[in-house]
């Protein structure tokens, strides 16, 4: 039975470019109701059209459990998840995800310590919408009848530009931590208002995020780093002091350098200009950015103590990641890339002999060589060696072999600095 405060909007008032949503959903949403069940096109995707974006992900809400889509797709559907679990339905090159409507009756539903740990108790529609996190992600498109289903006034909210959160803060934001970064995701993305009230909310619960597995924390992390607009996100996770809950060996040299934050903002900055632009970007660089900066004085201590730069890098990268695995876990192939980029600037320092070569091949070269040029933005100091190295890649083959071997000049012993 469908909740009272249920909203009806029709084609005519919502006026949906329902061209943009991608074929394969569609045959999806068909199939299921082909076959008896409600489907619908749910959350991010009818919340972006109706602010006039262009969605990539396509959503889509059931009353058909897991092991019945399962049934119906056959080989192009794979069951995944244990806290909840989901049907991922492969078409093309591209993966739908299917997840069948949340219930609020108790069931397979484990609540530790008021944190939802596993969730598999499937319900109706209404009662999935209320279980949803903010009221711009309980809507769901009707592709049938072209109508939107708003349950919680979340036509309402986009109009005023407001991000409202379902429900009693203190107890969503503690079943499930992560709400609040991803509060902070769509107000920068989607220029929707965290008000005031729920600042302090976020403010006073924030310390919930210790509670989150490392490796789902990690993973919001990144979708923060791509949303396309972390330089907001960073100065929002800055006044709501969130940060030091992700990175708060970072956080600490923020607060002693200005320079720190000018670095990071430069990064964040950049970044979001590569997405706007349509270029690729990867979470290792903005997360070799962040890291840097518990990473350099680390770096230093131990070549004052007598360590080579070699080793003291390998040592202090160590460190690092070892004490951000205490709250973020960063994937191997992340971590060796970081490593890869920090190395890069110990060799871009060396600037005549064959060496050259080896650090123009390199497969991290790129990352590293944006590293450094964030680093001249920064610090006036390199950018000789950013001149260098932008140069060089312009260069005939004749022309850099002339350079780094034609003319002999005094060579003086690099120090350890990076």
């Amino acid at each position: 039975m469908l909740n009272n405060n249920l909203t009806t909007y029709t084609k005519k008032e919502h006026k949906l470019p329902l061209a943009e949503i991608h074929p394969a959903a569609k045959k999806i949403i068909e199939k299921l109701v082909d076959h008896g069940f409600e489907a619908y096109l749910v959350g991010g995707a009818v919340r972006d059209l109706l602010l006039g974006l262009h969605p990539k992900d396509f959503d889509i809400a059931t009353d058909a459990t897991p092991e019945e889509i399962k049934h119906i797709f056959k080989n192009k559907c794979r069951i995944i998840g244990r806290r909840f679990r989901l049907a991922h339905i492969y078409m093309g090159n591209a993966i739908y995800e299917v997840a069948t409507f949340r219930g609020s009756d108790p069931g397979d539903r484990v609540i530790k310590k008021g944190q939802i740990i596993r969730d598999n108790v499937f319900g109706s529609i209404d009662q999935d919408a209320i279980r949803r996190d903010f009221s711009c992600n309980a809507l769901y498109l009707d592709l049938l009848e072209e109508n939107i289903l708003d349950f919680a006034e979340g036509v309402k909210d986009l109009k005023s530009g407001e991000l409202r959160l379902i429900g009693n803060p203190n107890k969503r934001f503690v079943e499930d931590p992560v709400r609040m970064l991803r509060a902070i995701r769509f107000n920068a993305k989607l220029g929707l208002e965290i008000t005031d009230e729920l600042k302090q909310h976020i403010i006073s619960n924030r310390h919930h995020l210790h509670k989150v597995p490392a490796a789902r924390l990690f993973d919001e992390t990144v979708k923060l780093f791509h949303c396309g607009h972390m330089e907001i996100a960073f100065a929002t996770l800055r006044e709501l002091k969130m940060l030091e809950l992700l990175f708060p060996n970072a956080a600490k040299h923020i607060d002693k350098n200005p320079v720190w934050h000018e670095f990071l903002t430069t990064a964040f900055r950049n970044t979001d200009t590569r997405l706007k632009h349509g270029l690729s970007v990867t979470p290792v660089f903005l997360t070799a950015c962040v890291l840097w900066l518990e990473f350099l004085p680390l770096y230093d201590q131990l070549c004052i103590k007598g360590k080579n730069p070699h080793d003291a890098l390998h040592e202090a990268a160590g460190k690092v990641m070892a004490d951000q695995r205490q709250v973020l876990m960063i994937p191997k192939a992340i971590q060796n890339g970081v490593r890869q980029m920090w190395m890069l600037q110990l060799r871009f320092k060396k600037m005549y002999g064959k060496g050259v070569y080896g650090t123009l091949h390199h497969p991290r070269f790129r990352a590293g060589y944006d590293f450094l040029l964030l680093r001249a933005q920064v610090e006036k100091e390199f950018e000789a060696q950013a001149e260098f190295w932008t140069n060089i890649q312009s260069m005939s083959p004749e022309a850099v072999k002339s350079l780094i071997f034609g003319k002999k000049v005094k060579r003086k012993k690099l120090d350890h600095k990076l």
